[in-house]
Formats: C-alpha cells, structure tokens, sequence
C-alpha cells in the first residue's frame, strides 16, 4: 500500500482551522455570540480549504450541509459533556466527548467532502481526539508574550478545533493507494 500525503494542503487546513478558533475571541467583546461563531466557522473553513474536494454538485450545499450538522454537533456535545460529567462516567467524559465528537466530525464531513480512505481517517481522528485534553492540561497557565492566552474556557475549543481540524486534514489529503493500481 502507498499513502500519499499533500501537506501542503494539510498544513493549511490546519491553520485555517486554528484561526477560525481564535477568530470569534478577537472579533467579539461578548460571549453569547461565541457558541455560534464556532462551529459556523469551523465548518467554512475545512470546506473551503477542501473546495476542490467537494462532492456535491451544487457547492454551497456542502456549506450549508456542513455548518448546520456541526452546529447541532457542537451543542449536542456540550450537552452530553456536562451530562456525563456528573455520571459514573466523570472521570473519562472529556476523553469520551473529544473522541465521540471527532468521530463525528470526520462522518459530517464525509458527507460533502470526499475522503478516500474513511477508515483510516476515522482511527487518526480517534488516536489525535484523545489528545486534545491532554494538552489542554499541558498549556493551561502557560503565556505567550506575557499573555495568559491559555488561562481562557475557550482554549479546550480552540485546541480541538486545531487538532480535529488536523485529523481531518489527514484524512481529506491523505490518499492510499496499493502498487497494482501505480504499474
């Protein structure tokens, strides 16, 4: 089997991903609006660094399709996430949450995007979801340039923004291929 990888394109959904997470904190003074931006943003930005790729004919369906399936997504998260928090389940909610909403994530995405190989880009998006709060943990009171930019709520969403924005940057410009189909 050959994988082919264009990084490239993968670095720059990555970064457009982690811009579209930090975005809605620099444009916004209030809160109440952030909730909203996220996902909407988020959604805009892996379709349009992933325009080429899209499977729809119409393209604005795949905006569309995208941002509403991940702003149900979005809510629906955080409302199993405060759920389970004070479940059985407590200790492990946040692992559960990152990984169960990747998953997600990478399926919606499926929908508009074409992705070859959905299996291996729903075990990256597994193995790097259930990162997200460790280095959550890891940043929280850490600075840049004297800037407490990591003592904000909204750090775990910008760091799974950027990390989920990464699984599925491999799973979109990752392509496999076995050497029968190359001779």
């Amino acid at each position: 089997m050959i994988i082919t990888i264009n990084v490239k394109r993968l670095l720059l959904t990555t970064t457009v991903c982690t811009f579209a997470a930090v975005l809605p904190l620099i444009v916004t003074t209030t809160e109440s609006f952030y909730p909203y931006y996220v996902p909407l943003l988020f959604s805009i930005a892996v379709t349009l660094t992933s325009f080429n790729r899209i499977i729809t004919k119409r393209k604005y369906q795949a905006f569309v399709i995208t941002a509403l399936l991940m702003t149900s997504l979005f809510f629906l998260s955080i409302m199993l996430g405060l759920s389970l928090v004070d479940s059985f389940f407590s200790q492990y909610a946040l692992y559960f949450i990152c990984v169960l909403s990747g998953l997600l994530t990478v399926l919606i995405f499926s929908m508009a995007v074409k992705i070859d190989n959905l299996k291996f880009g729903l075990i990256v998006t597994s193995l790097l979801a259930l990162s997200t709060p460790l280095i959550t943990k890891q940043l929280q009171g850490q600075k840049i340039l004297n800037i407490g930019f990591f003592d904000d709520p909204a750090t775990f969403f910008i760091i799974w923004q950027t990390i989920i924005g990464l699984a599925l940057a491999i799973s979109i410009w990752t392509k496999t291929s076995t050497e029968t189909e190359n001779n």
